[in-house]
């Protein structure tokens, strides 16, 4: 078999990384001859072991919209970008029969021509392996919105039909057996699709003992001497819920100091990154920021002096979060995302430092505010899209989050405003701060307190075997060979009545600090 990976672009990223270890992965098998990587022009985010690894090819058209011209009607775009793909596969001496199309985030709406240039391969021969990392339906309005003007689709149905095609040469992987169940309830047949977990390596075979990087990272950052490190190891964007990650800062005090790693790359997310860095200068004492960008500092020393690492995310399509770091001895506490952690926890994970919820009190009227502004945020982020998503949106099952006596709301159900006024109250109020600490009493634990020998070696066992190299190569010639065989694979069940909206709707709760726009 010949494979060739598409993405828009290999910039430094989640996808770029998970394309790297699958190249990684591929490495030595008998079953593939050879393995190309292609883009837009963007590559600079690809290591030197890829490069080696693998061919890089590079197409204008496959770039995102938004960074090229858009002069040419999306139909002709994909006949044409199709066509560049297949002489480059043949110039390569690739035959069409013998190819896997690898494709990544098709759907998202940052190439509206993708789905057409796939449904123009697979009718020339290619099998395409459509590997879903993200929806455009997922909160992320602008987005479905683009896909839907660009393709002239009246009705989301239209859109459905362009953005998840059926057919015999048509395969799709999700990284998780949630999101792959969302496609099987939509209509592709669940034979057809193929759950492809991350693989989860850290980047060096050595870390450094923790009394080292812990006194590394003190000098770094000139902390007192008894300090905790509480690490957040992620780019801050707007779904991974900063303003909770400060409150966690605040719920396990000192010695304990928050370090929130990277700052994020685009103008919004800089700049609601930014504002969290003006709120916590004003009343979160324990918290570093840009702890990743120290000359002086890796990965691997934040990581090494670790004494816990947390997440506040409220939406991930896969949670590399609460595996990595068990690879390092490292224990996890984290906002439970059910669509991801059970996957972790059916091959046996103990993950006991997950909540559900951060239960902030208030008055009615104040708890009636909250509500009343979580309701609004959810309409406002779809309020430029078609009226049938606002139909969609309106029939969906409500996700209240608030407990029995309603004398309190999750944190993360907050606009972001509000949890600003929780965060500044939580510091000049103690009464108000000792009654979250009370109602929040096992995650102010979970912070504070180190997870057993047993569990950390029990976890780690299971992330290098179920999550690692091997395995994933496993999975990865396992799906390439259904693609190629897949004619004998039944296409579609009966179609679904609901559209993607509303299955992701169903499948991931709204939380306002993902739509959040800044001016």
């Amino acid at each position: 078999m010949k494979i060739l990976i598409v993405h828009c672009h290999f910039e430094r990223g989640g996808v770029t990384q998970v394309v790297e270890n699958h190249v990684h992965c591929l490495q030595g098998s008998d079953e593939i001859d050879e393995v190309a990587l292609v883009s837009g022009p963007r590559q600079s985010g690809l290591q030197a072991a890829t490069r080696e690894s693998a061919s890089i090819w590079s197409v204008e058209s496959l770039e995102y919209d938004s960074h090229r011209d858009m002069s040419m009607g999306v139909d002709e775009q994909a006949q044409n970008t199709a066509r560049e793909l297949d002489d480059l596969c043949q110039r390569a001496g690739w035959s069409r029969q013998q190819t896997v199309v690898h494709w990544h985030n098709h759907s998202l709406g940052k190439n509206a021509a993708s789905p057409l240039v796939i449904q123009h391969l697979a009718a020339m021969g290619y099998s395409c392996l459509l590997q879903i990392h993200d929806f455009a339906e997922d909160q992320r309005p602008q987005n479905w919105a683009y896909l839907k003007q660009s393709h002239g689709c009246r009705r989301a149905s239209e859109l459905d039909a362009i953005l998840y095609p059926h057919g015999d040469r048509l395969s799709y992987a999700t990284l998780t057996t949630g999101d792959a169940e969302t496609l099987a309830k939509f209509g592709i047949h669940r034979s057809r699709v193929d759950v492809l977990p991350n693989s989860v390596r850290l980047p060096t075979g050595e870390l450094p003992e923790f009394e080292v990087a812990t006194q590394k990272v003190r000098r770094a950052f000139d902390l007192p001497a008894d300090f905790r490190w509480m690490l957040y190891p992620v780019r801050g964007i707007r779904r991974k819920n900063l303003g909770e990650f400060l409150l966690m800062c605040q719920l396990a005090g000192r010695p304990t100091i928050g370090a929130m790693t990277l700052m994020p790359d685009t103008p919004m997310e800089k700049k609601s990154y930014e504002r969290w860095q003006a709120v916590a200068e004003r009343c979160v004492e324990n918290v570093v920021f840009n702890a990743a960008h120290h000359e002086a500092i890796q990965f691997v020393d934040n990581l090494s002096a670790a004494s816990v690492v947390v997440s506040s995310s409220v939406a991930e399509g896969f949670g590399m979060v609460f595996l990595e770091p068990w690879l390092a001895s490292r224990s996890v506490a984290a906002r439970n995302l059910p669509g991801v952690t059970s996957d972790f926890i059916n091959h046996g994970m103990r993950l006991d430092h997950l909540y559900d919820a951060v239960q902030i009190p208030g008055s009615p009227e104040w708890l009636a505010a909250a509500n009343r502004q979580f309701q609004d945020a959810k309409t406002n982020a779809w309020k430029d899209v078609q009226r049938d998503v606002d139909i969609a949106r309106s029939q969906s099952t409500p996700d209240q989050s608030s407990g029995d006596a309603n004398d309190w709301i999750d944190f993360a159900r907050l606009t972001p405003s509000m949890q600003i006024e929780v965060l500044e109250r939580f510091n000049t109020d103690a009464g108000f701060a000792q009654e979250i600490r009370e109602r929040n009493a096992t995650l102010c634990d979970a912070l504070v307190t180190e997870a057993r020998p047993t569990v950390i070696d029990h976890n780690r066992n299971i992330v290098a075997t179920h999550f690692g190299p091997e395995n994933q190569k496993q999975q990865l010639l396992n799906a390439y060979r259904k693609a190629i065989s897949n004619e004998s694979i039944p296409v579609s069940e009966v179609q679904s009545d609901q559209t993607m909206l509303d299955l992701v709707e169903h499948s991931r709760p709204f939380y306002p600090c993902r739509v959040e726009q800044l001016d």
